[in-house]
């Protein structure tokens, strides 16, 4: 799969993992670039995200989203791509994707609730099958008291992080119930194995819409 014969919206994700230095620098870095990419051709909004926990695997989880990859192209070209993850992380993991599968509540929290992001590990030429295993438990999730939304991101071509999903919940106990729902976990155990599912919980630290 690839942007060159295809339309549409295009998200660019970009994950560092572990340990990732001087933290604070990075994320008022980014908030500068969101500045710079509010007036870019076709950008439609980005959100950077820190994990609530320290020993998470990924700390960062930084999401753009474009009105289509001819925009996305454009503005790396002009060398609006960013604060250079490379000098914080050792590892980072970037892609494009688009948005294979959502959902959404009628109902909003009335506070800012909580996001999840889940980065799955797998083979690239898998994720058609692993899908089918996922989405009863998805449909799970989105059926749970205090679900909000989520979008299934799904990389253009080969990435190591092939699906990113994002999902927000009205709290972290919500989310924490719907884990101890005897439902929700015997959808989960079908995971296949040659999948790894990564989820956590985070914080949005900067964002423009």
């Amino acid at each position: 799969m690839s942007t060159e014969h295809e339309s549409g919206p295009v998200t660019l994700i970009a994950v560092l993992e572990a340990p990732v230095e001087n933290t604070g620098e990075f994320i008022e870095g980014w908030r500068a670039h969101l500045e710079r990419l509010r007036t870019a051709p076709g950008f439609r909004g980005a959100r950077l995200h820190r994990a609530l926990r320290g020993e998470h695997r990924f700390q960062l989880v930084a999401v753009a989203d474009w009105a289509d990859a001819a925009d996305l192209a454009a503005a790396a070209a002009g060398e609006q791509e960013g604060p250079g993850a490379e000098k914080y992380a050792k590892t980072v993991h970037r892609g494009v994707y688009r948005v294979i599968a959502e959902a959404a509540s009628e109902e909003r929290p009335d506070g800012a609730g909580v996001t999840m992001v889940n980065l799955f590990e797998l083979p690239n030429e898998r994720v058609e099958e692993f899908l089918g295993a996922w989405r009863p438990r998805a449909q799970r999730a989105s059926e749970s008291p205090g679900f909000v939304d989520f979008r299934m991101h799904r990389a253009v071509s080969d990435a190591s992080l092939p699906l990113v999903n994002v999902a927000h919940y009205a709290s972290v106990e919500v989310w924490k119930a719907l884990q101890a729902d005897p439902e929700f976990q015997a959808r989960k155990a079908v995971n296949p194995p040659y999948a790894t599912a990564n989820p956590g919980l985070f914080e949005v630290v900067a964002e423009v819409l």
